[in-house]
């Protein structure tokens, strides 16, 4: 079976949903079928090879590529935005892609770049289509988070905007959503009321099994943070949430990147010898230095793997009670929940876990153990080869 992924970016672009793209590709071709995936970029079409995935790069039809680190004026992203509506030049690319690659499925995940035209390419070529859910693009441009406030409902300019999706998503054969909290989310605004096939398929990581040596110093108490250093990330709130509490031998690790304006501007307010900047390192570097990782996301994280990752590890999480995170966050067991909206929460809970160090220290096994059943790759690939016989029998 050929199966054509379509997503927004792909390696060496993009974070987390990206890689999860790339787990499942290869699980998939693992399975014995043919996977490609369409992708977009800032360079002229090209057609590669990566681990064994053949990936076409298209260049963007648009003003500029969203690459993560620059942030264009405000005028020409406001551009991007009305071009993104629709865009035939994306249908034409994607439609020519399926005409070569002639797929029995479709998988289509972050859309953004595509445009909602990237549907119309689908459901012409009478070719049975999916779409996986890793945020919430499909619902606001700014995945429902906006002047530094997460958005409780859609508001009118974003279901304006995003109707076309919502026509054109409900004609799929099915949906998935990486969480309960994203499927019941668009499920609440009215999207995919029509989809016959609706399922949670969590992900579970590759990094099963931790091969690094702890080299946390257990005379500090190692907080850290890694992801993409953005505002609805929560870093500033924990960076600002450390300084008021922090104590000798506390210690706080940032690792990851994200726009450059930014990243300057947190590392010039936020100096101090106590926090260590380390720039984009592999989640083992990172982990190994580290107590407790702080997940203190501002707006809806889907189900990010840092929480995952960290808890396989025997690493217990600070995590907000936004998006998915609370879906893997046994509170008091593996980890602490805490409300980023509630002044002082998070200062509450980081002293609160430095009180119990030891205790935290001690509860490896137990943590692992808490996220077993999410790390059954086994398990997952018997869920998606049930999905694709469910949409090809419909």
């Amino acid at each position: 079976m050929r199966i054509l992924f379509i997503n927004a970016l792909f390696e060496p672009f993009g974070g987390g949903a990206e890689r999860t793209i790339k787990e499942l590709a290869k699980l998939v071709n693992g399975l014995g079928h043919e996977v490609k995936i369409l992708t977009l970029w800032d360079k002229e079409d090209e057609e590669v090879e990566i681990d064994g995935l053949k990936i076409y790069r298209a260049k963007i039809p648009n003003l500029y590529f969203p690459d993560g680190r620059s942030r264009p004026p405000l005028i020409k992203r406001r551009l991007w935005h009305i071009i993104e509506i629709y865009n035939p030049l994306a249908k034409r690319i994607v439609s020519r892609q399926i005409d070569i690659f002639t797929p029995h499925i479709i998988q289509i995940h972050n859309t953004y770049g595509w445009s909602s035209s990237v549907y119309d390419a689908v459901l012409e070529s009478g070719v049975p289509g999916i779409q996986v859910i890793h945020d919430l693009h499909l619902l606001c441009p700014t995945n429902m988070f906006k002047k530094n406030s997460v958005c409780k409902k859609q508001c009118f300019i974003c279901k304006l905007i995003r109707f076309p999706q919502k026509v054109k998503t409900n004609k799929l054969k099915a949906v998935v959503g990486l969480s309960q909290f994203v499927l019941k989310k668009f499920l609440d605004e009215g999207y995919f009321t029509k989809v016959p096939i609706r399922r949670v398929l969590y992900r579970p990581i590759a990094l099963k099994k931790c091969s690094f040596v702890r080299k946390a110093d257990n005379n500090s108490v190692n907080f850290g943070f890694i992801g993409s250093l953005y505002p609805y990330k929560g870093v500033e709130l924990l960076l600002k949430s450390f300084r008021k509490v922090k104590r000798a031998n506390f210690r706080l690790y940032i690792a990851g990147r994200g726009f450059n304006d930014y990243e300057i501007y947190l590392k010039s307010k936020y100096a101090d010898e106590s926090v260590i900047f380390m720039g984009e390192v592999s989640p083992e570097i990172f982990l190994e230095k580290v107590d407790v990782v702080v997940v203190p996301s501002l707006g809806h994280d889907t189900f990010p793997r840092v929480v995952l990752e960290s808890l396989s590890c025997g690493i217990p999480v600070i995590g907000s009670n936004l998006g998915g995170i609370p879906e893997m966050i046994i509170d008091g067991v593996n980890g602490i929940i805490f409300d980023p909206y509630k002044i002082g929460d998070l200062e509450e809970k980081i002293l609160m876990f430095a009180s119990k160090i030891k205790d935290w220290r001690s509860r490896c096994s137990v943590i692992r153990n808490s996220v077993s059943n999410f790390l059954d790759f086994e398990r997952w690939a018997n869920e998606w080869t049930d999905l694709y016989n469910s949409v090809l029998n419909l």
